[in-house]
């Protein structure tokens, strides 16, 4: 473990802003070679609620998107649904990492890109996630490192993928902070596509209300291929959430 957590430890705001600049250049070069694509603007929301009882940590929570519909806008992300998802999650705690598994619903809609986007009906997944989350600490910023397995069900049939997430919070203020985000998802067994499947790539502007209430407002664009063609989704998302902690 201590070899482990040496391979994760980052020293300066520089090496996280190059590693950072890596993953946006992998990014680019792989999208490059697609001609196919398609332009969304949607809404990300949540709520969240979590309770620490030691070192453990156990949380819900509950999102609910919403997107275009391009017959009418480009840009009216409440035109039509996107999700609703609800997620249990316990984790245990050390001083620089968090286990945790999360089982949640998620109740989705085709993401409308084309014509034929209108007539797909919306898919029930059930997914189980095992992860681990590495943190450290650096004059005033904190950076996370997290990865995660996913187990899909859906009524027809099941899928893994894994998910790479770096994340950097930079405290503006006592009660104000910048948090950047870069994450990877994979196709995994079972029934691996093989694909490099998404790429999300977003910041927040977080304001701490209390020390139990906090909020964000930010902005993630997603990049995201289709499970059985060649096309791509472009998502441009306005972020919104609200979180409880004790």
């Amino acid at each position: 473990m201590k070899n482990v957590q040496q391979a994760f430890i980052i020293h300066t705001p520089k090496q996280i802003l190059l590693v950072f600049r890596l993953c946006f250049a992998l990014f680019f070069l792989n999208i490059s070679s697609h001609a196919q694509s398609y332009n969304h603007t949607t809404v990300w929301s949540r709520l969240l609620l979590s309770k620490q009882f030691g070192k453990w940590v156990v949380s819900g929570d509950v999102a609910y998107r919403r997107q275009n519909d391009f017959h009418k806008s480009k840009y009216n992300f409440l035109d039509k649904p996107l999700l609703d998802a609800q997620r249990i999650i316990v984790g245990y705690r050390t001083k620089n990492w968090l286990f945790n598994f999360g089982a949640s619903r998620w109740h989705s809609y085709q993401i409308l890109g084309k014509e034929a986007d209108f007539e797909r009906l919306p898919t029930v997944e059930w997914r189980f996630t095992p992860g681990i989350e590495y943190f450290k600490s650096f004059n005033k910023a904190t950076f996370q490192w997290r990865t995660q397995y996913e187990y899909r069900s859906f009524v027809d049939r099941t899928a893994g993928r894994f998910r790479q997430r770096l994340q950097l919070r930079q405290p503006l203020s006592e009660t104000n902070s910048l948090v950047f985000m870069q994450e990877f998802l994979f196709g995994a067994p079972p029934n691996s596509t093989k694909k490099y499947e998404q790429n999300q790539i977003g910041f927040t502007f977080n304001h701490n209300f209390t020390k139990h209430l906090e909020s964000e407002l930010g902005y993630r664009y997603i990049f995201r291929r289709r499970r059985t063609t060649a096309e791509i989704d472009n998502e441009n998302a306005l972020v919104v959430g609200l979180m409880f902690r004790y």
